[in-house]
């Protein structure tokens, strides 16, 4: 059986994984929406969000999309902190649940 130091570091290189996924994700995102401005003449004046919105509308995304992919990537960060101390991120979990259960918002958490 793994140790907890073990199972700790397995979801640490996971979160780290995730994290780098949803960066790329945002990056090639942004770079989709750049490249339409090559592509269709009218996007070429349009500002970085409308190119965004005119991607998003495309694709059949929300135009929130990026700003929640954004906030998953703070999310994770805030896992993987928490997962480095000494604990193996016991103290970081009770504070979590303690937030949830006093009825803070999942998402802030």
């Amino acid at each position: 059986m793994a140790t907890s130091a073990t199972r700790t570091e397995e979801l640490r290189e996971q979160v780290t994984r995730a994290i780098q996924r949803t960066t790329d994700l945002i990056a090639d995102l942004k770079a989709l929406a750049d490249a339409l401005a090559s592509l269709v003449p009218e996007t070429a004046d349009a500002t970085e969000v409308e190119r965004w919105e005119e991607v998003a509308r495309l694709a059949g995304l929300d135009e929130s999309t990026l700003e929640r992919l954004e906030a998953v990537v703070e999310t994770l960060a805030d896992v993987l902190a928490g997962l480095t101390s000494t604990d193996g991120g016991a103290a970081w979990l009770q504070h979590q649940r303690a937030r949830l259960e006093s009825g803070e918002d999942a998402a802030a958490a």
